[in-house]
C-alpha cells in the first residue's frame, strides 16, 4: 500500500546521503521573511506572541534556513522538509509538499548532477543519463536558439503559434516557450538541463555570462532544480532587492548577512512528491495521496 511504499522511499532517500556524509537537519517552517522567488507565490500566515500580532511566512524552500546553518556549520547537510507555495493545484502541483534540499561544501553544480545520477540509479536502475545545456534544448525541440531580446523570442513564438501577449517581458516570454520543451524532455531517460542565462540565475553563481544552474526531467517531469551558489553577500543583496521591489516584500537581511561566512558549495532541490509519483509508476499527485487537500 502507498503508505508502507512512502515510509520505505523517505528511508532510501535519507540512507543515500547519510552514507555519504550528510548531516540532516531540521528547520523552521514558520519565517520572519518570505523566500523570494520569481515563480513562487509565498503564504503569509497571521501570528499572535505575547500579545502582539505580526505577519509571519510559511517556508517556499527550506534554502535561507539551511544556508543560515551553512554559514555557521560549513557542513554538508540535507533535510526533507515541508513547504508551501500558494496558487498551486494540478496534476503535478500541490500547495503543500515535501521538499529534499541538500547542500556540497567545496563542489560545483556538476558535482550535484553526478551524485544524483547516482541516486536515481539506486532509486529506478536507471544506467543513462542526457545532458543538455538549455540553448541546446531550445535548438532540440524548438528549432531555434535561446533568444536574449524580447522582439526576437515574440517572433520565434508566432512562427510556431505558440500564445503570448504583446505586453509581457522576456522571462514570461521564456517560460512560454520552455513549457513547449520541458514536455519533451527526459523520455527513456533522465535528462540534465544547464547553463542558464544570468537574467534567469535564481541564486547561482554567473561565469562567462552563464548561470551554473541545472534543472533535472524524467517523463516530461520536473524533479530537480540545482546551482553552484553565490557567495557574494552584495550580488545576493541586489537579487533579492529586485525581486522584493517588483512584489513589494521584505528582504531578510540575516540571509544576506550569512553569505559573508557561508561557504564555496553547491546546492539542490528535488520535488520529493513528484520523485515518489514516479517511483510508483505513477502520472498524477493524485494516485499517491493520503489526505485529499
Amino acid at each position: 500500500m502507498v503508505l508502507d511504499k512512502w515510509s520505505e522511499f523517505i528511508d532510501k532517500l535519507r540512507e543515500f546521503f547519510k552514507k555519504r556524509g550528510y548531516l540532516e537537519v531540521f528547520t523552521p517552517a514558520l519565517l520572519d521573511y518570505p523566500n523570494l522567488d520569481a515563480n513562487v507565490e509565498p503564504i503569509p500566515v497571521k501570528v499572535k506572541r505575547q500579545g502582539t500580532e505580526r505577519t509571519m511566512w510559511l517556508q517556499t524552500s527550506p534554502e535561507y534556513s539551511m544556508k543560515k546553518l551553512l554559514s555557521k556549520y560549513r557542513r554538508d547537510m540535507f533535510q526533507i522538509a515541508k513547504v508551501f507555495r500558494n496558487n498551486e493545484h494540478g496534476r503535478l502541483h500541490r500547495v503543500e509538499f515535501h521538499m529534499l534540499e541538500w547542500y556540497k561544501t567545496g563542489e560545483s553544480y556538476e558535482y550535484l548532477i553526478e551524485e544524483i545520477k547516482e541516486l536515481l540509479n539506486e532509486l529506478f536502475g536507471y544506467t543513462e543519463f542526457e545532458e543538455l545545456t538549455l540553448d541546446e534544448s531550445f535548438k532540440r525541440h524548438l528549432g531555434f536558439n535561446l533568444l536574449q531580446d524580447k522582439e526576437s523570442l515574440q517572433e520565434a513564438l508566432k512562427e510556431r503559434a505558440i500564445y503570448y501577449e504583446e505586453d509581457e517581458d522576456w522571462e514570461t516570454l521564456f517560460y512560454r516557450a520552455f513549457v513547449e520543451v520541458e514536455r519533451r524532455l527526459g523520455r527513456g531517460k533522465p535528462i540534465f538541463i544547464k547553463d542558464f542565462p544570468p537574467q534567469l540565475s535564481a541564486l547561482a553563481k554567473v561565469r562567462n555570462e552563464v548561470a551554473e544552474r541545472f534543472e533535472l526531467f524524467i517523463e516530461g517531469v520536473e524533479l530537480a532544480n540545482g546551482w553552484t551558489e553565490e557567495t557574494n553577500p552584495e550580488e545576493i543583496r541586489r537579487r533579492l532587492q529586485r525581486e522584493a521591489l517588483k512584489r513589494d516584500l521584505p528582504v531578510d537581511e540575516e540571509f544576506i548577512e550569512a553569505h559573508r561566512t557561508i561557504p564555496d558549495c553547491a546546492g539542490c532541490s528535488i520535488g520529493v512528491d513528484r520523485l515518489f509519483m514516479l517511483y510508483l509508476g505513477k502520472s498524477s499527485l493524485d494516485d499517491i495521496e493520503l489526505f485529499k487537500l
